[in-house]
């Protein structure tokens, strides 16, 4: 999760927010592709749905105001409630959370972005469907299914 575990803890010139201009024009959600998740998986499905998933959170970003690089839990949690008001928690998890999860530790992790916490996992364990979708990944690792 990063050294932060709220979004109130972190100190205001740590905030993703503060990086807005420097992100402002830019598809780190390509680069990510093309970068990192595609060197790793490379079906034409995997990268059907992937795309598919950015496509989703880069407009549901851009609707809060926000690039898609930069969320709060608090746009993780909308994006959540939006997606299992349209389908299956399952489906939101396979489809949707695993990538942008994925997504935002390839952000932490990589020297050229200053993310110093994570929006999805914040989101997750402040509950609600985050924490719902949270849930059904415990779930899936600890051999129980579906709930």
């Amino acid at each position: 999760m990063g050294i932060y575990k709220r979004l109130s803890a972190v100190p205001d010139h740590l905030r993703l927010r503060e990086h807005a201009d420097a992100y402002a024009g830019r598809d780190v959600w390509s680069t990510f592709l093309s970068e990192y998740l595609f060197q790793r998986f490379d079906s034409d499905r995997f990268k059907e749905d992937a795309r598919r998933a950015g496509r989703y959170w880069k407009e549901h970003m851009a609707e809060r105001g926000r690039h898609h690089a930069l969320a709060t839990p608090a746009d993780v949690e909308a994006w959540m409630v939006a997606l299992t008001n349209r389908m299956q928690l399952e489906t939101a998890y396979n489809q949707y959370w695993v990538r942008v999860e994925r997504f935002y530790w390839w952000l932490q992790r990589h020297t050229d972005h200053p993310h110093a916490y994570h929006p999805v996992l914040m989101a997750a364990a402040s509950g609600g469907v985050a924490g719902d979708v949270w849930e059904e990944k415990l779930s899936r690792r600890h051999g129980r299914g579906n709930r």
